[in-house]
């Protein structure tokens, strides 16, 4: 693939243009979580008198609009480097580029002529008289299982918390309770 001088872009060079997508990849979600942490309360911020809370509300509205402005400038960056990216690869034949319709309509009717075909010329049944369908296709559709053991996973990261904060409440109870029979005990 020739570059924008017309020289041919190597593996590593490629390689390496991918590692920078990887590492905006990262500033996008530092951008994001900037961005959303302008938006809520902290706590240090509770104890100001209201004048502080105005300017503070000024000084989070500009934190939120350059940290918004900054995800959507490297978003769109991403998008456009690996737009080239998979340009490169159609061109270099590695993935197939995109069909147009015509094209699309063609292989659509040599695969319908092709099962026809097919069709009058077996008088055997197979695969339980389902023919060439594939159940693996057919299962991997299905994200119901999926779905489910997501579900199960996250019961279980809930149970895994409250267990946690139960255990987390008993201990500071039996500490507030060592401590105030330390209190109620005359010194000896």
């Amino acid at each position: 693939m020739a570059g924008a001088t017309g020289l041919a872009v190597s593996a590593s060079d490629r390689i390496a243009q991918l590692n920078n997508i990887d590492r905006d990849v990262a500033k996008l979600l530092q951008y994001a979580g900037t961005a959303i942490k302008a938006l809520t309360n902290s706590p240090s911020e509770s104890g100001r008198n209201q004048h502080d809370q105005t300017r503070s509300i000024e000084q989070r509205k500009s934190k939120f609009s350059a940290a918004s402005s900054e995800y959507f400038g490297t978003l769109s960056s991403i998008d456009v480097r690996l737009r080239r990216h998979i340009i490169a690869l159609e061109n270099a034949g590695i993935l197939p580029s995109e069909m147009s319709a015509a094209e699309l309509q063609s292989i659509q009717t040599d695969v319908k002529s092709s099962q026809l075909s097919t069709a009058s010329n077996k008088t055997t049944i197979t695969n339980g008289g389902l023919g060439n369908l594939d159940i693996g296709w057919l299962n991997s559709r299905n994200d119901h299982a999926e779905k489910t053991m997501e579900a199960d996973l996250w019961g279980e990261a809930q149970k895994l918390v409250q267990r946690t904060l139960d255990n987390k409440l008993r201990l500071e109870d039996e500490k507030d309770a060592t401590t105030s029979d330390d209190r109620a005990m005359p010194a000896g």
